[in-house]
């Protein structure tokens, strides 16, 4: 995979590097870690967006309070052995993006995340807002990568529009659809939709989605098996994580909580059981600090990165060594 990505699938300009112009390194790294760039295969970017926010706002400090909690827990993995310094990470730092115009800082991220690519290495992505996925994913398109997506969610975000705003955390995978075509869409932990967007899911063989009370009847093993059933025909895979997916009781601090959610016993093996050979990119999304308990969303967001971190590394480097 690492080698079918790294041969740049388009050209990338030798005189213009999209990083130098539009990342911002940070004195604070993931887990405290600074790791040779030249050696990793996995590259951290924060993207603090919030301006589609919508009920709460604060994303925007998401990748700054998941970063500080990353230092003060434990390195090994929950659900599998490894540890995160095991991990060939490199923490690009930050976007620089433009507050108030969604759209220009998707296309940065865009451009950063495909000359990444165009380099061998996996963007992970610490928001921020959901958007922020759409810019992640406009990098893989043009890289040639059409990944299916597993999304953990309390919400579809599947909405045409939402408050008049086409480019909003509510619409992040219509626009991801309308950028990539029916890709396979498989959501866990989905509990809170409209009405058109449940019509949509329905009219759509593509989409397939389990709620809280479905897993809690069939159990995670059965669920895991649903999810590998749905995507067995993927060249590729994307994750990404939006931290309502937890019930507000472990994860108070984001944009939108949903009660009756999973628990990190629930979703953490998931995590570990669904991430493959196959994984091109992954995100986690919607830590907003400002509404936070003791900080308890953001290191439960440093510790499921470093759990999907750490098997990542351990499935990647199985295919690539």
């Amino acid at each position: 995979m690492l080698d079918y990505i790294a041969r740049g699938l388009v050209a990338m300009s030798s005189k213009t590097s999209f990083k130098d112009l539009y990342l911002v390194r940070r004195t604070l790294s993931f887990a405290g870690l600074e790791m040779e760039r030249a050696k990793s295969i996995f590259s951290i970017i924060g993207v603090p967006l919030d301006s589609s926010a919508s009920h709460r706002t604060g994303q925007r400090l998401g990748p700054l309070y998941v970063r500080e909690a990353s230092l003060y827990i434990e390195s090994s993995g929950f659900t599998i052995e490894g540890f995160i310094e095991d991990v060939l990470f490199y923490d690009e730092g930050d976007l620089a993006v433009v507050h108030g115009d969604v759209q220009e800082t998707l296309d940065r991220l865009s451009k950063v995340v495909a000359e990444l690519l165009g380099e061998g290495k996996y963007p992970i992505v610490i928001g921020g807002e959901h958007t922020v996925t759409v810019g992640v994913l406009r990098g893989l398109k043009t890289m040639g990568l059409r990944p299916c997506i597993v999304i953990f969610d309390a919400h579809f975000d599947l909405r045409y529009d939402y408050l008049g705003v086409r480019y909003s955390h509510a619409c992040t995978f219509r626009r991801s659809l309308e950028i990539l075509g029916d890709i396979t869409l498989a959501y866990i932990g989905v509990r809170a939709y409209d009405k058109d967007e449940i019509l949509l899911v329905r009219s759509k063989g593509s989409i397939s989605y389990i709620t809280p009370r479905v897993l809690e009847t069939i159990g995670i093993s059965n669920v895991i098996a649903s999810i590998r059933k749905a995507l067995s025909n993927c060249d590729h895979i994307y994750v990404s994580i939006d931290m309502d997916v937890y019930d507000p009781s472990y994860a108070p601090g984001v944009g939108n909580p949903e009660p009756g959610g999973l628990s990190p016993r629930e979703v953490l093996p998931m995590i570990t059981a669904i991430i493959d050979e196959r994984l091109v990119g992954l995100d986690i999304v919607e830590v907003t600090p400002q509404y936070d308990i003791n900080g308890a969303s953001s290191v439960l967001a440093a510790k499921t990165l470093q759990e999907a971190l750490i098997v990542a590394n351990l499935k990647v480097k199985a295919t690539t060594t």
